[in-house]
């Protein structure tokens, strides 16, 4: 068994593993599936190994690919996931994970975060046998079919094209609501930019067929920046 480096001509293979992975795992447990196809999981794959090429990492043996992770760092933080494993049971996803921490603890990380649904418990049991703990909970809300957000729905919103001057104000209000340095993430993805009596109250990033990350002070406008941006298409 080989743990390496993804190379830029594998992030198909790769999208495909994670696609089929994750999506039988929704299924069984009548979840939502994370991507909405095949090519925007390729594309996400692709997109974080150009991001952060030493993070992302395979595990194949006699060139059969067996499972696909990524880590990135964050300023101090680095983020784990996706990670997903053709056969679990076998100790792929153990030797995966380990090797993404161990390259976090390359880059002099002081902390490694991951988002893990409750419902998939074979993760859950993986990420805790390597010391990780549930420190917060994240709520999943779905807004039940009706007409979209009125573009004028946020009093006071004012909406406009990204702009590199906004680069700082963003990576300020992104660090104090996440904890992460997202540099690389938002320098390349942010299209719309809010602003509430001048300050920035939110942003909605969008690369290719992928929506996010989007991030607003309240939720009210986030949905009016989500509208916006998809009247836009």
């Amino acid at each position: 068994m080989d743990i390496r480096p993804i190379k830029q001509n594998e992030s198909q293979a790769v999208g495909k593993l994670m696609w089929e992975v994750f999506g039988e795992q929704a299924r069984i447990h009548a979840a939502a599936p994370h991507w909405g196809s095949q090519r925007e999981a390729a594309l996400l794959c692709g997109l974080y190994r150009e991001v952060e090429p030493e993070g992302a990492m395979l595990v194949e043996e006699d060139g059969q690919l067996l499972g696909a992770g990524f880590v990135r760092r964050r300023g101090e933080v680095a983020t784990l996931g996706p990670l997903a494993v053709a056969a679990p049971g076998q100790g792929i996803g153990t030797a995966l994970t380990q090797a993404l921490v161990a390259r976090a603890e390359e880059w002099s990380c002081l902390a490694v975060r991951l988002l893990q649904e409750a419902w998939n418990v074979g993760a859950f049991a993986l990420f805790a046998s390597q010391g990780f703990a549930v420190v917060d909970a994240v709520a999943r809300i779905e807004r039940s079919e009706s007409a979209a957000p009125r573009l004028d729905g946020a009093r006071g919103l004012e909406i406009t094209p990204y702009r590199r001057d906004d680069l700082a104000e963003i990576l300020a209000l992104d660090l104090r609501l996440t904890g992460l340095d997202r540099r690389f993430d938002l320098e390349e993805v942010v299209r719309l930019v809010a602003r509430r009596r001048g300050s920035i109250a939110g942003f909605l990033g969008a690369r290719g067929g992928l929506l996010g990350p989007v991030l607003a002070l309240d939720v009210a406008d986030l949905a009016v920046l989500v509208a916006r941006h998809l009247s836009e298409l």
